[in-house]
């Protein structure tokens, strides 16, 4: 049996002989989960390895890690897309099956029908991290694995995530999954592949700071309508140079503020009075507020749209092209 504490957290079946195997199972230190791959969680020193609970800031360690550890451990395979992107907090939950395993191209696939997810891509080593003994592919990797398999805006979303910031304010502290020159670099090793001109264009509209999904939709949205690109929380200075207020978006030129009200941040009463105090001093400051909730969303923002173009128009924006009405 081997003698580390990560390769007793998670083995396949083919690093035992089969008489050890047998005397693992029948004495309860292991299991079988699929034909050829067997947890250890019960051996001694199996919680050693840190999974997907603290990765993102919990305390919990999930059994599927010694899966996960003993799939990739001494070998060239890594944990990929959706199950990576998990791990990494850019897509919500907790990992469970089908995790999704990636071979180098000239190595076998590995396949366990309904538990492991098998794909054959060369992955660099500078886009592969070893968490708690389980390799897998760095944040821009894994983004640009998703890129490729999503529409443009779920893909500007997940990078929007992958570069964001953590913010003091809300109690978050650290770095940022990835950075843009990451991502883009991902983009050029990644090379000709399917996908891979929507994944350019995602990685052209993202921008750092966004702080939920809702924000990047609209800013796509806006896109999309030929309205000025926004910048994405801008802090506002007083003349004085005091810093002001910070909204979501703003179009500065024309002075003109979008706040997204999401529900869950802005049905307080502390929070319904802070927003009327940054509405006030917004007013006072020469600029337009217009606020944006789910209920202008639908159909691709069509009333947020129409809200946030009436505000631009009133300022002096006027479209490249006049709509012609026959």
């Amino acid at each position: 049996m081997p003698a580390t504490g990560r390769r007793r957290a998670g083995l396949l079946a083919q690093e035992l002989t089969r008489r050890d195997l047998e005397h693992s199972v029948a004495n309860g230190l292991m299991r079988r989960v699929a034909h050829g791959i067997y947890t250890g969680t019960g051996l001694p020193g199996a919680a050693e390895f840190l999974g997907a609970a603290e990765f993102l800031g919990g305390s919990e360690v999930s059994a599927h890690h010694a899966l996960l550890q003993g799939l990739t451990e001494d070998s060239d395979r890594v944990i990929s897309f959706d199950t990576a992107a998990v791990l990494w907090g850019l897509l919500p939950g907790e990992p469970g099956p089908p995790f999704h395993v990636t071979s180098p191209r000239d190595g076998p696939r590995v396949e366990r029908p309904g538990l492991v997810l098998g794909h054959r891509i060369e992955v660099p080593e500078q886009f592969i991290v070893t968490r708690g003994g389980v390799r897998l592919t760095h944040p821009a990797w894994t983004w640009l694995d998703l890129a490729l398999n999503r529409p443009l805006e779920q893909a500007l979303i997940l990078g929007d995530r992958a570069v964001r910031r953590p913010r003091h304010e809300y109690g978050e502290f650290g770095e940022p999954l990835a950075t843009l020159s990451e991502l883009r670099r991902a983009v050029v090793v990644r090379g000709r592949t399917k996908g891979i001109r929507a994944a350019r264009e995602a990685l052209e509209l993202i921008r750092v700071g966004s702080d939920s999904p809702q924000e990047t939709r609209l800013r796509y949205y806006m896109h999309l309508a030929g309205l000025p690109e926004p910048r994405v929380n801008p802090l506002i200075s007083h003349p004085s140079g005091y810093p002001w207020f910070e909204p979501d978006l703003a179009v500065e030129k024309f002075k003109v503020s979008i706040q997204y009200e999401g529900e869950d941040f802005h049905s307080s009463p502390g929070s319904v009075r802070k927003d009327v105090r940054r509405s006030e001093i917004t007013e006072e400051l020469g600029w337009i507020e217009v606020r944006i909730t789910q209920d202008h969303m639908a159909d691709q923002g069509r009333l947020a749209i129409a809200r946030i173009e009436r505000a631009l128009l009133q300022r002096g924006w006027r479209p490249l092209r006049l709509p012609t009405h026959s």
